[in-house]
């Protein structure tokens, strides 16, 4: 006998009809409308690179090794010696990394220069002006893994603007300043320095330049605490082979005439002692250095050719020897 609820083959469901004729508590129901759809989450643009020194804010998390702070003005060579440091303490097995919890951590302009900071040390161009590592916290460490040291690189025009010499130090320095780290404050100066003008055409006075930056320099000394060490290191030595013998600089020929261009930067670390006096007469080392050279391309870069390795190996050696208190 043939199955009333298949038809054609199939099986028929067996609905019963309260549940389709029943009453409907709602004859006339609005209609429900339609969900609009999630629009997608923009992507959180990059952090513009921070134009107002005076809205940095700086976290040193590691309060106990020294901070090594390069204090030059703009152009002064700051970063390609970080450079120039940097590959020499690699090819002699110190690490070196950013500290990436230096600045905010939503900054992704820091996040990209911590993430850059290898490829611009290795690269066979010049960095442009503190064009990546524009105010970075690089820490060195020995090849236990054990931290050396702290190096500080910022905008030269925090710390001494020719256009505006009396311009006060941005905040942040004053929070590096006042840490409890031990500190070294390396000193930046050059040999006939003379900036150039964004105007070509504008007319500067050089040697009442080089003044002002000695009294910037002097007010940091002021400021900063007994305890500090410093170093004074004339930068850019190659451009002046008149002071070269048989291939090595005449420290004591650059050390007289920068004490000539920049009057007052060493009196405050006369040694005073009377014996030791002697033979040592200020208590800082003075480095001679030299980055390396640079020559123009036609795309308007510079190919970098670093220097010879007593520079930095010099250098960190002056550095070392504050780290360790043996000034």
């Amino acid at each position: 006998m043939e199955d009333s609820n298949k038809e054609n083959g199939k099986s028929k469901i067996h609905v019963p009809d309260d549940v389709i004729d029943g009453p409907n508590p709602n004859p006339n129901p609005d209609p429900i409308p339609p969900i609009p759809p999630i629009p997608p989450t923009p992507p959180i643009p990059p952090t513009p690179p921070v134009n107002d020194p005076n809205s940095i804010r700086v976290t040193i998390t590691d309060t106990s090794t020294p901070i090594i702070i390069l204090f030059g003005a703009g152009a002064s060579g700051k970063t390609m010696t970080l450079v120039r440091l940097t590959r020499w303490l690699t090819a002699n097995g110190y690490q070196v990394d950013p500290d990436r919890n230096f600045r905010s951590s939503d900054s992704a302009q820091y996040e990209q220069m911590c993430n850059l900071f290898m490829d611009m040390v290795n690269s066979d161009y010049a960095a442009d002006r503190t064009h990546l590592c524009n105010f970075m916290l690089i820490k060195v460490r020995n090849h236990y893994g054990e931290p050396i040291c702290q190096i500080l690189e910022a905008p030269g025009e925090h710390y001494f603007d020719y256009k505006n010499p009396r311009k006060q130090f941005p905040p942040y320095i004053t929070t590096i300043r006042n840490s409890a780290n031990p500190k070294t404050w390396m000193f930046i100066v050059e040999k006939d320095w003379a900036p150039k003008p964004d105007d070509l055409n504008t007319q500067l006075n050089f040697p009442e330049i080089r003044r002002e930056y000695a009294e910037k320099v002097q007010e940091m000394e002021n400021m900063i605490r007994p305890t500090d060490r410093v170093i004074f290191t004339c930068h850019k030595a190659d451009l002046h082979p008149g002071l070269f013998v048989a291939g090595r600089p005449n420290a004591p020929q650059f050390f007289r005439e920068v004490k000539e261009q920049y009057p007052g930067i060493f009196t405050r670390y006369k040694n005073k002692n009377p014996i030791t006096r002697l033979w040592r007469k200020y208590k800082f080392d003075f480095v001679i250095f030299s980055a390396g050279s640079f020559n123009n391309t036609y795309e308007g870069g510079q190919f970098y050719s670093q220097s010879e390795d007593h520079y930095p190996a010099s250098l960190w050696k002056a550095i070392m020897k504050t780290v360790r208190g043996g000034w």
